[in-house]
């Protein structure tokens, strides 16, 4: 019986998730639609490493094709998001009816153009023959056997390191929203770098992936905040400001921006986990794969150059 690539356990966890799901989500499904595109996200963490093992164009397209299924399904999970957390933060009932039921038909209206939006993306993208034409292509680890993967992965892992701890710097100690969610993107994209090592039996650490975690946790509770405030200063508001219920959007705003501000101040208290995180992704890259003297794997293929560290051009492989 020939041996199974380390790489086809976690293809076939994160592949399953996103054909289960799909349909459902597509039919209108809040959870499943947030774990199918969760799916995608882990399927193109894990792309470029089957790319190093297989070569080819036709790895490239299809992670062109996962990007684009990711963007399509975005939109309507934060529509998805704003609803939800509307209602939990309108239940304590500070905030009366008539404002509730104004800005969720606000959302509700949102979401429905951005599900529209959806469809049309997703039959664009032909996503229905996307699991089976990733199948074949992964069909083909089997038969596999240069190793490259690790190579590809402990420098994605080292560079993912460094754009956390820049990102990092970056936002210091004010509360900027673009710097913050430049954090929390580079800390997921690490967390499901250590989280795909881990599933791949390229290391045993899953302490980094935890504190990634409980820090993500907390940009993105801070993230739906702000998200949802935009949207409720977006709504539709008649000119008469002295009407209750506008009085009462207006409050919720309030409310929500002083939430911000506190999640903010436990962010600051967390930032030296992002460090420990980012130190752990350099020792973590170099036990996975200790690089020759002078030489450097770009991420989509084993070539080598006369730089001991990552090109600009390799770095601006890993923004997608």
């Amino acid at each position: 019986m020939p041996r199974r690539h380390r790489l086809e356990r976690p293809f076939g966890r994160y592949l399953g998730t996103f054909e289960r799901n799909l349909t459902a989500a597509v039919e209108g499904g809040v959870e499943p639609l947030h774990d199918c595109r969760v799916a995608t996200r882990r399927l193109r963490e894990l792309w470029p490493l089957v790319a190093a093992e297989l070569g080819g164009t036709a790895a490239r397209r299809a992670a062109r094709r996962l990007r684009w299924v990711g963007r399509a399904l975005g939109a309507v999970r934060e529509g998805d998001v704003a609803l939800e957390l509307l209602d939990e933060v309108t239940g304590d009932g500070q905030t009366p009816a008539d404002a509730t039921a104004r800005l969720r038909q606000h959302l509700d209206d949102l979401r429905s153009v951005a599900r529209h939006g959806m469809v049309v993306e997703l039959a664009r993208a032909n996503v229905n023959q996307l699991g089976p034409r990733l199948q074949t292509l992964v069909d083909g680890l089997g038969r596999a056997s240069s190793g490259a993967w690790t190579e590809v992965l402990a420098l994605r892992m080292r560079v993912r390191g460094e754009q956390l701890r820049d990102a990092v710097d970056i936002a210091g100690v004010l509360y900027v929203p673009e710097r913050l969610h430049a954090v929390r993107i580079a800390a997921k994209k690490l967390r499901y770098g250590f989280e795909l090592a881990a599933e791949a039996g390229a290391t045993r650490r899953r302490a980094p992936a935890r504190q990634l975690k409980a820090v993500q946790d907390t940009l993105g509770r801070l993230h739906d905040m702000e998200v949802l405030t935009g949207l409720i200063h977006e709504a539709p508001l008649p000119a008469v400001r002295s009407l209750p219920w506008v009085t009462h959007v207006d409050d919720l705003r309030h409310r929500l921006e002083a939430e911000c501000r506190l999640l903010h101040s436990q962010f600051i208290g967390q930032r030296g986990a992002l460090y420990r995180s980012a130190d752990a992704a350099a020792e973590t890259a170099s036990r996975i794969w200790s690089r020759p003297a002078g030489s450097v794997v770009t991420p989509m293929s084993t070539k080598t150059t006369s730089a001991d560290t990552p090109t600009p051009s390799v770095r601006c492989g890993f923004n997608g």
